[in-house]
């Protein structure tokens, strides 16, 4: 799960840090840079998984001239590289060990623009603050660094260089370079990495994909698009009882009359598919279901398949549902597995009736995106730029504006007359 996302010079982010609790759920208006981080994630993960060249493909969200931050009196002028850097907490034989996953890329001199891989690694990180690391102790990530730094005498100087291969947003070769470590070791922080950002990428759920039949494949994983449904609820229903006890339930608490999921194998054509049982209407298959209950049985699928890394990531979480059940739906998703591992949500949000119902909650789980001005003294320029605050509770201690306060949610939810005490 990951704990600190830093940034700096990619799209709307400069010396970004944010604290990633198990749940994280983002507000802002639009352009606040939401979906920026969210694109942050997805090309670390890229970069680990070594499909970097094909994920900026075609998506111009990603193309090069899209990524570097732009500054300057009319925003002509852009950085020369960025920065991303991911910490996590992943689960191996030692326990839970903190990792930190770095994506850099430097803007080269062609035209038209080219960016090159600085470096893409992963490190042994460092001991995550109180309150950061989960369902885990910090006593268990110290006993898992211990035993890690008998397999890599020198922990700190242990990084993995991954591989990102002949790539381009150009073609640019990447250099791979080896430090300091014992083989197993960065063998070891390669595997971490390539399994914990396997989930970092945005799940869009697409209900056309998930009403469609799933070929018989042995251990399939959910799509980004939601493809493969019917044969993951297939194999959590098969190896993980706990989970797919936990799955039922969940659905049953947020979708009205719904007593029993079953899945559904054809011999003939090597195809799975599902079916829900409701309590008026009997066994209905995915072409009857809302698009609103798919996407909760994708989502509520990811987060119960024990194969997949812990966290689960998607944009307006609140699309195609009932408003009021989009709070439970969350508070769900983001808690610890039926055998304590780790889960983790991360979500954006336009939703009032979300903001509302997560008012109370000061843990640092809401936070608000906004844009604000950025003075960088040496090239004495001015951009906008993306922080974030969190909701909590008034701390002396805190600089102004460091924080939004539940007086502040108080009004906006008033205005968009969601307020307590409002019809």
């Amino acid at each position: 799960m990951i704990t600190q996302i830093r940034i700096d010079g990619f799209k709307s982010f400069r010396d970004f840090r944010l604290d990633v609790p198990p749940t994280l759920i983002m507000l802002g208006p639009n352009g606040a840079g939401k979906s920026n981080l969210l694109d942050a994630l997805r090309l670390v993960a890229a970069a680990v998984g070594g499909g970097l060249a094909d994920t900026a493909r075609g998506d111009s969200r990603l193309t090069p001239g899209a990524l570097l931050h732009r500054f300057g009196p009319q925003s002509e002028d852009r950085a020369e590289e960025f920065v991303v850097e991911v910490s996590a907490v992943s689960l191996c034989d030692y326990g839970p060990l903190p990792i930190t996953v770095r994506l850099s890329m430097q803007a080269l001199p062609m035209t038209p623009p080219v960016l090159g891989v600085g470096e893409c690694s992963v490190r042994l990180g460092d001991l995550p603050a109180p309150g950061a690391t989960g369902p885990y102790s910090r006593s268990e990530l110290r006993e898992a660094m211990d035993e890690f730094s008998l397999l890599a005498r020198d922990t700190r100087g242990t990084k993995a260089h991954l591989d990102v291969g002949k790539m381009q947003l150009g073609v640019v070769d990447s250099a791979v370079v080896l430090r300091a470590g014992v083989e197993e070791a960065r063998g070891l922080l390669r595997r971490l990495a390539l399994a914990e950002s396997a989930s970092w990428s945005s799940l869009v759920l697409d209900p056309v994909v998930m009403r469609q039949p799933s070929a018989g494949l042995s251990r399939p994983e959910l799509g980004v698009d939601g493809g493969y449904l019917a044969a993951v609820l297939a194999r959590i229903r098969s190896d993980s009882p706990a989970a797919w006890r936990r799955l039922l339930g969940d659905l049953a608490s947020l979708v009205d009359g719904v007593e029993d999921v079953r899945t559904v194998s054809d011999e003939r054509r090597q195809e799975l598919d599902f079916e829900v049982l409701f309590s008026h209407t009997g066994w209905c298959a995915p072409p009857m279901l809302s698009d609103g209950t798919l996407r909760m049985i994708g989502l509520l699928a990811a987060a119960a398949d024990p194969l997949r890394a812990p966290t689960v990531c998607v944009e307006e979480i609140e699309n195609g549902m009932y408003p009021e059940r989009v709070a439970e739906l969350v508070r769900r998703l983001g808690r610890a597995g039926p055998d304590g591992a780790a889960r983790q949500l991360i979500a954006t949000t336009h939703s009032p009736a979300l903001l509302a119902a997560l008012r109370h909650d000061l843990s640092g789980s809401l936070v608000f995106l906004d844009q604000a001005d950025h003075v960088d003294p040496v090239r004495r320029t001015v951009s906008r730029t993306t922080v974030a605050r969190p909701l909590r509770a008034y701390d002396p201690d805190r600089a102004p504006g460091e924080t939004v306060s539940p007086e502040s949610v108080d009004r906006l939810l008033r205005r968009l007359g969601r307020g307590e005490g409002t019809a």
